[in-house]
């Protein structure tokens, strides 16, 4: 039985995040060609952050409280267009690289409760898989019970995903190396911890801290506990890696050793 590999492409890397709307092109591309080349034996499902699209305008609305008036529903609406617009980037260079893809929007048959998925009609998408296609998917806006609307993370898609599925492999793109004892970007003496398992889960999530960037969905800290619990639920390997440099995504793929973080309660 082929394994199954659930990828995230950060939004913080496949966008420049400090300039809105603005698509890494070429990263992008050079990304999409190491998942051609780490999936040849392996089923692939991937998704994608909305980085310097979506997330500005989810934040400007405040989507993250839900539906409070008419400005909301212009918010959700806007944000869904804008994060498409990266959607229909990331999905027009997997068909430019060779890479038979199909969409797969949480937003189209999925419903949340206080920004947790509890309905998503993912069979099309494991026929699409069964078919040999890749599907694609991304962090969205989604009809919420409780709260009107909600942004859910693209960790939350993955998750939902995996207590289906059961993959072998769940990894994580970002912009750094993975989880440090605190933020690299601020302190110089910031150590990269290689694995976390239940002797350390909580000293990893206080280094990890929150994101510097405009993100609703949380930062580091929101992604390792997404993560955490994919593995203790699932027994599912996770690992987060630097999808800016070379080789790296590819190469976790394949299960080779790489510079990053591996997850394993």
């Amino acid at each position: 039985m082929e394994k199954l590999i659930l990828i995230k492409l950060g939004g913080s890397v496949i966008s420049d995040v400090k300039r809105a709307n603005t698509p890494r092109i070429k990263l992008i591309d050079r990304l999409v060609k190491e998942i051609k080349q780490g999936g040849k034996n392996a089923k692939v499902v991937v998704g994608h952050g909305s980085g310097s699209f979506g997330h500005i305008p989810a934040h400007e609305y405040e989507l993250q409280k839900g539906i409070r008036n008419k400005k909301s529903l212009v918010g959700a609406s806007v944000t869904q267009e804008i994060a498409g617009r990266l959607h229909a980037i990331v999905l027009k260079s997997m068909v430019n690289n060779g890479v038979n893809a199909l969409s797969f929007r949480p937003s189209a048959g999925g419903v949340a409760s206080e920004g947790k998925l509890v309905e998503w009609n993912i069979d099309p998408l494991q026929k699409a898989l069964e078919r040999g296609f890749i599907p694609l998917t991304m962090g969205d806006v989604v009809i919420d019970l409780k709260k009107g609307i909600c942004v859910i993370p693209t960790e939350e898609a993955l998750e939902y995903l995996a207590a289906r599925l059961k993959p072998h492999k769940v990894i994580i793109g970002g912009d750094i190396d993975g989880v440090f004892t605190a933020n690299p970007m601020i302190y110089k003496d910031a150590k990269l911890i290689t694995k976390i398992d239940s002797s350390n889960i909580g000293e990893a999530m206080k280094g990890a801290g929150a994101s510097l960037k405009v993100d609703v969905t949380g930062g580091m800290a929101s992604k390792l506990s997404y993560l955490y619990c994919i593995s203790k639920r699932y027994k599912t390997t996770c690992e987060i890696v630097n999808a800016t440099v070379p080789g790296r995504l590819r190469d976790a793929m394949l299960d080779k050793k790489v510079i990053g973080t591996m997850i394993e309660a």
